[in-house]
């Protein structure tokens, strides 16, 4: 698998209204992605709600994205839980799909050091037989992989990427520092992927990708031609969507901005709750200021 780069999408769930996988769906959500110009595909993610889905779901996900891709893009599947054995399946289940990477979180609910965070991704790597991501993201798993750990996993090529989702520019600066020139670190802080490429990184793993995947494809695409007053615009004219993804508790904002540009894919696993009628309003809002919504809805 050649380096990865530019701007990759952490794939919504689509589900159906008694929220099963829906793969009628998902196959369009597919099409949708990489037709905007997307650069490669993360289904299982934060954006994805993957820790309420169980093995068969996941392995449902993951094949049905695989088989509909066929190859356009890379595929990276997510494979996090708190348990290593459960990793490991997940990985099994992944190669055997056919996916071109995996990504995972530390392991979180319990806390680890700095050793217990190496030593996991240690074994996820030998194991797996799958190039992989650490999906570095604290907020959410209370646990921060530093950039020693990150360091050391690079020097020694057990992983080749990083998603780093932490409005944090030190901390960013710190892991291009050590690593940059090793694997591929990715902004997951949607707002963060200009200033991640201007300082070296290679692209962002933004959950606004869902919504309008030209404009955030294009972040990247007129990096890389040297359009860097084009790529600053673009990043600039995602923020309305980005405050749009962000209301209410995430994902809600962002499937119901997926439902409302065009995109459906249904509501949330339980117990996850849907938006009220007041923060509908607030994403309608934010999408009519990014010229994305023109209509009542």
């Amino acid at each position: 698998m050649k380096k990865l780069e530019g701007i990759i999408a952490p794939m919504a769930t689509p589900l159906t209204r008694d929220e099963k996988i829906d793969d009628k769906t998902t196959r369009t959500l597919v099409d949708f992605l990489i037709d905007g110009g997307i650069d490669g595909l993360f289904p299982l993610g934060t954006s994805g709600e993957f820790a309420l889905f169980d093995r068969e779901e996941r392995k449902t996900v993951i094949e049905t994205v695989v088989d509909h891709t066929n190859g356009r893009v890379p595929v990276l599947a997510g494979v996090s839980d708190p348990g290593l054995e459960n990793v490991l399946a997940f990985a099994k289940d992944a190669k055997d799909a056919g996916a071109d990477a995996i990504v995972a979180t530390p392991p979180y609910y319990y806390a680890t050091g700095e050793d217990g965070l190496f030593n996991h991704f240690e074994t996820i790597a030998r194991k797996c037989e799958l190039p992989l991501v650490v999906y570095n993201i604290p907020e959410w798993t209370h646990l921060f992989v530093p950039p020693s750990v990150i360091q050391r996993l690079a020097e020694k090529k057990l992983i080749v990427g990083m998603k780093y989702t932490e409005y944090n520019l030190l901390n960013l600066l710190r892991f291009l520092k050590v690593a940059g020139k090793r694997i591929a670190i990715f902004a997951g802080s949607d707002a963060m992927t200009f200033t991640n490429l201007e300082f070296g990184g290679s692209g962002g793993v933004i959950g606004v990708a869902n919504v309008a995947p030209k404009l955030a494809s294009s972040v990247f695409d007129e990096f890389k031609h040297g359009n860097l007053e084009a790529a600053r615009l673009a990043q600039s004219k995602l923020l309305p969507i980005i405050e749009a993804i962000s209301v209410g508790r995430f994902p809600a904002g962002l499937k119901e901005a997926m439902r409302m540009v065009g995109m459906p894919v249904g509501g949330l696993r339980s117990p996850l709750q849907s938006l009220t009628g007041e923060e509908r309003n607030s994403v309608a809002g934010f999408l009519r200021e990014s010229g994305l919504l023109k209509e009542e809805v």
